[in-house]
């Protein structure tokens, strides 16, 4: 019995059909718009590519009836050329063969559009398409992927139905869309995101070796004066102007006099297992109204292969975290953000740099769409080893140890918290729980009164303020009972977006925190400030400049913030909506197996019925010959040669001639409407 299934492209004819170019072609262009927003490519390289492939198939079509011999040996000598430049970049960047690929396959089916006589010819450069969309959604960090997705969709559509003779029926297209649409939407964000897979793939971009007279010195844009704030009379040159795009925390001196309010602005993206805290910067002096590093030297550590190794005996990358950092916008700063405890970096440069307090600068400054990646321990301790830890010895952390003039009343506070309590830990708890009773998070705080200790303001005057209020009042009565403690800044987890997998780090989640160091544990890390991380999320998103960004930003903003509360949901009720999902799926699956069991003329003969009823031509409830009785001659014909097909042991040739017949019956009966049939039925 012969069954047909999609038709695969195998007619080494001539193709006329313009139409079927012209969906060929749009496939190209969406895989290359997209593959070029994802990417980041030249916009003059891509726009080149995009005249030159709309110019080939013009080309193509014209010439389809030549044989091009000229043209087939310039295109082999060119596409010789592509594949070495493929193996150079290759070799230059074995870490990550995307941007090669891509590239290669980009300029490879620029030159094949010249040539393309044949629907076989036009069949690679649908291929192509599909591998550059790959490429793209590999690389796609956002929601708006989806976009692209549904328009690449719906040429495949026309495409698979123009390549099978199907007429294009609108019922049939928007069935197959709104199943895919539904399948991506209930499994998608329940893949894990995470999984570990044994090759290189997105862990870092190409390596950057431009020469820049960075010598491991602190890049900001708040390090204007920072030097000068160091000095006694410091204090009397007020703060620089507030930048809600860049936060000032990552700067040589973290001034405790600036206000404002951060944007919503995407930095990063980072792939990790859960959220963490991305450590930045952690200053070690505290001089009453900011922060800054008392120890200016850097140590230099360079390779000729990655990773960076940035501790002795750092473990297997096997029993270590990911952490993947994507960089969404150009910083003005070198800080390179990773997790506490990251034991392995991959980093694009042969060089970075270290600081005397456990952070890393790059030799020059986070541009977008860098890529690197740091292996890091997880630190756990247990209660017993808590409360077991030491103060160590004093001669030790002087540095950590020392304050300014600190008002009387800071001391005797610190004293009081803390009186009752017996080990180093409980202590530190006893005064983190005190701030979080008594004090309250908000973004709207008074200026710091000049000569005021930004401590004293906070714990007696304000009673509220930001992260840094609350992280510098822990870290300095710390210090007054005498355990060694340092700030540091960097960023929150950021939201989760479930349909990527990573969490999305916004200017918004920059952050301050407290390191504080124990016997045997060493440092160890305390977030002071209450509901800190529901706070700093807060913002408004910064808004397209362009119409075009506009429509795309809009519609992919929309249907992220869908996606996300519909995960949400789909999370909290799991266990009702999980087995639903599997009966639907089993429901699904059993009719897509019985479409697949159907015959060719098995699918004609429904589609045939199906019209018929739906004009009024036939009866149900009757046998087949009773139902296509009203047609006369015409639905007898048709039955007689439904069943034929079906039941009679036919020839191949006899087969073909009745499944001919059976077509130009089936096309009639689509085509069929006389007012004197429907009027007889209804009689």
């Amino acid at each position: 019995m012969e069954r047909k299934r999609i038709k695969l492209i195998k007619r080494e004819v001539v193709e006329d059909s313009i139409l079927f170019r012209g969906i060929t072609l749009y496939l190209i262009l969406v895989s290359l718009f997209s593959v070029w927003y994802f990417l980041n490519l030249s916009s003059i390289y891509i726009a080149g590519v995009f005249l030159l492939t709309i110019v080939g198939f013009v080309f193509s079509y014209y010439r389809r009836k030549e044989r091009n011999i000229f043209l087939k040996i310039l295109m082999t000598f060119g596409m010789i050329y592509l594949l070495r430049q493929f193996f150079v970049e290759l070799i230059k960047n074995p870490f990550d063969p995307r941007i090669p690929l891509a590239t290669f396959l980009v300029n490879l089916n620029t030159i094949h559009s010249f040539d393309l006589p044949t629907r076989l010819d036009l069949g690679f450069s649908f291929f192509i398409s599909i591998i550059l969309m790959v490429i793209s959604g590999i690389f796609a960090r956002e929601a708006i992927y989806l976009v692209f997705l549904i328009f690449f969709l719906f040429g495949v559509i026309m495409f698979l139905i123009l390549v099978n003779d199907y007429k294009l029926i609108p019922s049939y297209v928007f069935s197959i869309t709104l199943f895919v649409l539904l399948m991506g939407f209930l499994v998608f964000p329940f893949i894990p995101k995470n999984i570990r897979v044994g090759f290189r793939q997105d862990i870092m971009s190409q390596l950057i070796t431009r020469l820049t007279n960075f010598q491991g010195d602190l890049r900001s844009a708040y390090a204007e004066a920072s030097n000068l704030y160091k000095l006694p009379e410091g204090r009397k040159i007020p703060p620089l102007k507030f930048n809600p795009e860049e936060y000032y925390g990552f700067a040589p001196f973290l001034d405790l006099r600036q206000r404002g309010e951060l944007s919503s602005s995407l930095v990063f993206r980072v792939l990790t297992p859960w959220g963490i805290y991305h450590r930045g910067i952690a200053f070690d002096t505290y001089n009453g109204f900011g922060w800054y590093q008392s120890r200016e030297e850097v140590k230099t550590l360079d390779t000729v292969s990655q990773p960076f190794v940035l501790k002795e005996n750092a473990r297997g990358e096997e029993y270590l975290q990911r952490a993947t950092y994507f960089i969404e916008r150009d910083f003005q700063s070198n800080i390179i953000f990773i997790p506490k405890d990251t034991e392995r970096l991959y980093y694009p440069s042969p060089v970075i740099f270290k600081d005397g307090e456990d952070g890393y600068r790059s030799p020059f400054e986070l541009p977008k769409g860098l890529i690197y990646t740091g292996f890091y321990q997880e630190s756990y301790y247990s209660t017993r080893e808590l409360l077991e830890a030491k103060v160590p010895p004093k001669d030790r952390f002087l540095n950590y140890l020392r304050l300014p003039n600190i008002p009387q009343r800071v001391v005797n506070l610190a004293f009081e918290i803390t009186k009752n309590y017996e080990t180093p830990w409980e202590k530190l708890m006893a005064i983190k729980n005190y701030l979080d009773n008594n004090y309250e998070y908000s973004l709207d705080i008074p200026p710091l009164p000049e000569n005021e200790d930004a401590v004293d303001n906070f714990l007696f005057e304000v009673k509220k303020g930001y992260c840094e209020q609350f992280a510098t009042a822990f870290a300095v009565m710390a210090r007054i009972i005498g355990v060694p403690s340092r700030l540091v800044t960097g960023y929150g987890p950021g939201d989760l977006n479930p349909w990527t997998g990573m969490y999305e780090v916004r200017v918004k989640n920059a952050h301050a925190w407290v390191e504080v160091y124990l016997d045997p544990l060493g440092w160890i890390t305390v977030d002071p400030t209450p509901t800190a991380l529901a706070e700093i999320e807060r913002g408004e998103r910064k808004e397209p400049v362009n119409f075009l960004g506009l429509l795309f930003n809009s519609v992919g903003i929309i249907l992220e913030g869908i996606f996300i509360e519909v995960y949400k949901i789909l999370n909290k009720y799991q266990y009702i909506v999980i087995p639903i999902f599997i009966v639907l799926l089993f429901l699904l699956v059993k009719n897509i197996v019985n479409f697949l069991k159907l015959t060719e003329e098995d699918r004609i003969f429904k589609r045939v019925m199906k019209r018929l009823k739906k004009s009024g031509l036939i009866k149900e409830d009757v046998s087949l010959y009773g139902m296509l009785e009203p047609l006369g001659d015409l639905g007898r014909d048709f039955a007689g040669l439904y069943y034929a097909l079906k039941f009679a042991p036919l020839s191949e040739e006899e087969r073909k001639r009745y499944k001919d017949n059976f077509k130009e019956y089936a096309k009639k009966l689509l085509s069929y409407n006389s007012p004197t049939s429907r009027k007889k039925i209804k009689d």
